[in-house]
């Protein structure tokens, strides 16, 4: 009787165990995080001190970032008790810093920053206010969700041609993934080209994998990974990272080829016969 207790107890242990197990997620820094961190997964826009301008992204607390000098990366995490979310990133300088084109590499001279903040909702809108801290300097910071996580995600959406001044980005929808081909459109000879797959049709995010990028003015690299999402303005916005290198592009949407259907007024149209 007793072992068969303990076998039930053992088994229900165990069950519990893989239960809890399932709810948890080794990122890409091999941090195991579980569903509260889950919570911040969005595209968030903010400052530090209240100036500039922060473009952040966080999935399964991995996090990228972008503002006007230094590109971000590394981890965020919840707690749930206190709702405070504590953000570790590296930054590093930017060496390719092409607001036209928007293209930004950032590779330079690291410095780590510390983020501490509470999670709260504002009129539905998820924010994270707290402060911050690197080795020059302290303050705080404001981020906002900009609400687009939600939205659906297919790799038809993808579709076509998109632009920047002076590039083109070409994405071809296949079976189970999209390829796409990026190529500048000076004499420069800048290309690039990898895979997009889907993490989650209900989700904003994609998942990309770059293959190989060369002649272009910097993250000359091979096997690069990270995401892309299209945002509130209908841009696609790339998020990628090679060791300690990161690459930020967005590039704006193809023009629709689908007729767009006018009503004429028979009155004021010439063409019309009564």
């Amino acid at each position: 009787m007793r072992a068969a207790a303990l076998a039930i107890a053992t088994t229900l242990l165990v069950g519990c165990i893989a239960e809890e197990d399932k709810n948890k997620i080794t990122n890409e820094q091999g941090v195991t995080v579980s569903d509260p961190t889950l919570a911040l997964n969005g595209l968030w826009d903010g400052q530090f001190d209240q100036a500039g301008s922060l473009r952040v992204l966080i999935y399964n607390g991995n996090v990228y970032a972008l503002d006007e000098s230094r590109g971000y990366y590394g981890t965020a995490l919840l707690n749930n008790d206190n709702r405070t979310a504590t953000l570790a990133l590296t930054s590093y300088a930017l060496s390719q810093n092409d607001t036209a084109a928007k293209q930004y590499v950032a590779d330079g001279l690291n410095q780590d920053y510390s983020l501490n903040g509470l999670l709260y909702t504002v009129e539905t809108s998820p924010q994270l206010v707290g402060d911050f801290e690197n080795a020059t300097a302290t303050g705080s910071f404001v981020l906002t969700d900009d609400g687009i996580w939600p939205n659906n995600s297919a790799l038809s959406l993808l579709a076509g041609k998109w632009t920047a001044t002076g590039y083109e980005f070409y994405v071809e929808p296949l079976s189970s993934k999209a390829s796409f081909k990026g190529i500048s459109t000076d004499s420069s000879g800048c290309t690039f080209e990898g895979d997009i797959t889907l993490l989650d049709k209900n989700d904003a995010l994609y998942a990309v994998t770059l293959r190989e990028r060369k002649n272009c003015p910097a993250f000359n690299e091979t096997n690069a990974s990270g995401y892309a999402v299209v945002n509130s303005d209908s841009e696609l916005e790339v998020y990628l990272r090679k060791d300690t290198d990161l690459l930020f592009m967005t590039f704006t949407a193809p023009v629709s080829s689908t007729p767009v259907e006018t009503t004429t007024d028979p009155a004021t149209d010439p063409t019309t016969t009564p």
